[in-house]
């Protein structure tokens, strides 16, 4: 090859080497960047559930207190129907998953007895639905027992390390419910008998024992918002012009004994025409309430606030992986409540009369304790314990609300918001004419 020759070649193959690393850089920087897979449940969560490695005849107890009628400690028993709904979904792949309902009565003692009872049964552990003193007394009873326990719906004061609470903390509720009041600068408080948080700059409070009657009380209360006027002056002429008080109380706090008190208290309101937003810190969420309010003829709208973690119904609809848990949830429920088969916790009724109120939070109790079970491959409470202080959850495990983590005993995973009532049916629970409307969503500035 003569000197000219090789040169131009030399000079080509170099053209060439720069050329592919101009292409190559050029492709790089105008690769669309990855998404980053922080989200690695698959496209759909199945409706039924697999436990591999659970051991047969596996049975949790399901401690609650009976009655529909307003008995403290029952609010929740509509929303405990959940815990069916995830047994049945174990059952569709085999699994079978025995709840044992233990009535306390209402009592601690009645817990302790309900407790010690279901220790006898065999039970691997147990879910406390109820609420108040005898949640708190189970959940002890089955510490002493070595039983381990999840409290949907109470926080337990001094839980083991084999007692877990799935509900919101107390301080964390008083922070959504500064979030709720943010802004306001003049709360009044209307009670009957409920707690109110220290938290609360309360400018009034008017309590239903200081009053005739929960009219006379809403009266008052529209009064002082400002919804009505003062009462006509002594002797002052029959025309004279209404006067309305300055300064009006522009948020109410409502908190009552029960929720169905307190859905008695929201009603009256409405009808007194108070229109500033009714805070209710407690109860509001429970099943008891929203029954309540739609026997009174109450309306379920953005005026009521409560506070919940993010979630409910209307996560369903969301393109992740909670919305993928709760959709195939919602579908779990419409299945079971076309089963006659499937009978409430109590069996008196079949599931399909309370699937309006099955709520996730007796379902992802049931759901981790079985998943402690199957890891431990184990029916042995003290095994099932074991295994379960070292697990998180989350919809790839079947859960259908936020992620729970029990490595420690408060073990939700995300803090409460401010959510709003709404009368939408959003069409994901099976048809029911006598079933209330009212979901709660969150506020469009909350996450």
């Amino acid at each position: 090859m003569s000197p000219r020759t090789r040169l131009m070649t030399l000079l080509i193959a170099g053209v060439a080497v720069v050329a592919a690393a101009v292409i190559a850089l050029t492709v790089t920087l105008n690769r669309p960047k990855e998404v980053p897979q922080t989200d690695p449940v698959a496209a759909t969560v199945p409706v039924a559930l697999d436990a591999d490695g659970l051991a047969k005849d596996f049975s949790l107890g399901i401690v609650l207190t009976y009655g529909s009628s307003g008995e403290p400690g029952s609010e929740y028993n509509g929303a405990a129907q959940g815990a069916v709904v995830a047994a049945h979904r174990f059952s569709q792949s085999g699994a079978e998953v025995t709840l044992s309902p233990m009535n306390d009565r209402g009592t601690e003692e009645g817990a302790r007895e309900a407790v010690r009872a279901l220790a006898e049964d065999g039970v691997s552990g147990i879910v406390v639905t109820s609420t108040g003193p005898q949640a708190l007394a189970a959940a002890k009873a089955a510490e002493e027992l070595g039983l381990p326990a999840i409290l949907p719906y109470a926080e337990a004061s001094d839980p083991a390390d084999s007692t877990w609470t799935t509900k919101a903390s107390g301080v964390e509720l008083e922070e959504a419910l500064a979030a709720a009041l943010d802004g306001k600068s003049r709360i009044l408080v209307v009670n009957d008998g409920g707690p109110v948080p220290s938290t609360v700059q309360a400018a009034q409070a008017l309590n239903l024992q200081d009053f005739e009657d929960v009219t006379a009380l809403a009266q008052e209360a529209a009064i002082q918002t400002g919804n009505q006027p003062l009462p006509p002056v002594e002797g002052a002429p029959a025309d004279a012009e209404s006067v309305r008080i300055t300064n009006p109380a522009d948020a109410v706090v409502v908190s009552a004994a029960t929720p169905q008190r307190l859905a008695r208290l929201v009603q009256a309101l409405q009808a007194r025409d108070v229109s500033v937003p009714l805070v209710l810190p407690n109860g509001a969420d429970a099943p008891a309430f929203a029954a309540e309010l739609a026997t009174l003829d109450g309306a379920a709208t953005g005026q009521l606030v409560t506070l919940a973690p993010p979630g409910g119904d209307g996560s369903a609809l969301q393109q992740d992986a909670q919305g993928r848990g709760m959709s195939a949830f919602l579908s779990a429920v419409r299945l079971a409540s076309g089963d006659t088969k499937v009978r409430n916790l109590t069996g008196d009724a079949p599931l399909a009369e309370s699937a309006w109120a099955a709520d996730t939070s007796s379902h992802d109790a049931v759901v981790a304790l079985v998943r402690a079970a199957a890891q431990a491959e184990s029916n042995e409470p003290a095994e099932v314990a074991d295994a379960l202080r070292t697990m998180s959850l989350g919809p790839g495990e079947g859960l259908a609300g936020p992620a729970l983590d029990f490595t420690s005993p408060l073990a939700l995973t995300v803090t409460p918001v401010p959510v709003h009532a709404s009368a939408q049916d959003l069409g994901l629970r099976p048809a029911d004419a006598n079933a209330p409307r009212l979901v709660w969503v969150p506020s469009p500035a909350a996450p």
